[in-house]
C-alpha cells in the first residue's frame, strides 16, 4: 500500500474529528431570540420530500398562476421550495398507513371514514394490524395498508432536515437507497450521499413520476457535521417526531405496480 494512501480507519477517525470541530453543533436547532421557552418536538413539523404530479394542488396553483412547478420535480412539503438533488442519509424508519380509497367501489373502502383519510397508522412491524393487513394476498390481492421506507435526511443548502418517503411504485427507489447504506463502508450511513432524482412512468391509466436514486459520492466533513447534529438531535426520538403526513403519491399508479 501507498505510505500516503489513507487507512479507513485513520479516515474515519479524521472524518469524525473534523466534524466535531469544523461547525459545531451546526445540525442542532439553535436557541433564537424571540423563541428562549423550549420547543418541544411535537411542536415542531419536519417536512417531507414530495413528489409533484400532474394533478397535484401545486402543480395546478402553479399552473393557474403562471408559474413553472412541473410534475417530476421534488419539492419541500413545507415551503414548497424546489429541493436540491443531492442529499444526506441520516437515519431509517419504517412505518405502514392505511389510507381509505377513493373509490367507494373499493372492496378495502370503509365508510366509517372520508375517501382518502388515514384510517390508522403504525411504525409496529408486530402490530396486529400491520400483520393483517400490509401482507400481498395468495391471488396477488394488495394489501389495504401502504408500507412507506423513510430517511430523516439533509439537503446540503437546505436549513431544515427533511424526511424521504418512498412508497408505492417509489419503493424500489427506497430498497434501493436501503441496500446502498447498509453496504457502505463506514460507521455512519452519512459518510456518503446519494442523489434523489425522478423518472416518469406510465400505463393505460396516465403517466405518473417515481423516485430514482444514485451514488453521490462521499460527504465533506461540514456536510457530515450537520447529518451527524440531526442523528443526536433527533436520531433516537422518531417516535415523538411530528412529520408531515404521508400522502399516496400516484393517483395514476396501479396497485399490481407497487409489489416490492
Amino acid at each position: 500500500m501507498d505510505e500516503n494512501q489513507e487507512m479507513p480507519e485513520e479516515k474515519n477517525q479524521d472524518l469524525a474529528e473534523k466534524a466535531s470541530t469544523a461547525v459545531g453543533n451546526v445540525g442542532t436547532p439553535k436557541i433564537k431570540k424571540g423563541l428562549e421557552e423550549p420547543s418541544q418536538q411535537e411542536d415542531m413539523e419536519i417536512p417531507r420530500a414530495k413528489l409533484m404530479q400532474s394533478n397535484s394542488p401545486e402543480v395546478l396553483d402553479s399552473q393557474k398562476s403562471g408559474g413553472k412547478l412541473i410534475p417530476g420535480v421534488v419539492i419541500n412539503s413545507l415551503t414548497k421550495e424546489v429541493l436540491p438533488e443531492e442529499f444526506v442519509p441520516v437515519f431509517k424508519f419504517t412505518n405502514w398507513v392505511r389510507f381509505n380509497p377513493k373509490n367507494k367501489d373499493d372492496p378495502n373502502f370503509d365508510p366509517a371514514f372520508d375517501p382518502k383519510a388515514i384510517i390508522w397508522r403504525s411504525k409496529d412491524p408486530n402490530d396486529p394490524k400491520v400483520q393483517e393487513e400490509s401482507k400481498w394476498g395468495v391471488n396477488g390481492e394488495p394489501p389495504a395498508a401502504t408500507k412507506f421506507l423513510n430517511f430523516f435526511a439533509y439537503f446540503p443548502g437546505v436549513d431544515m432536515p427533511i424526511v424521504i418517503s418512498f412508497c408505492n411504485t417509489s419503493f424500489k427507489a427506497g430498497k434501493k437507497l436501503n441496500s446502498l447504506c447498509q453496504f457502505s463502508k463506514g460507521d455512519a450511513i452519512y459518510e456518503r450521499k446519494y442523489k434523489l432524482k425522478t423518472k416518469e412512468m406510465s400505463n393505460d391509466k396516465g403517466t405518473f413520476s417515481v423516485f430514482e436514486v444514485k451514488l453521490g459520492g462521499e460527504s465533506s466533513p461540514e456536510d457530515y457535521a450537520i447529518a451527524d447534529g440531526f442523528y443526536n438531535s433527533f436520531g433516537h426520538k422518531v417516535d415523538s417526531l411530528k412529520i408531515d403526513e404521508e400522502s399516496q403519491e400516484g393517483e395514476f399508479e396501479k396497485k399490481e405496480e407497487w409489489k416490492e
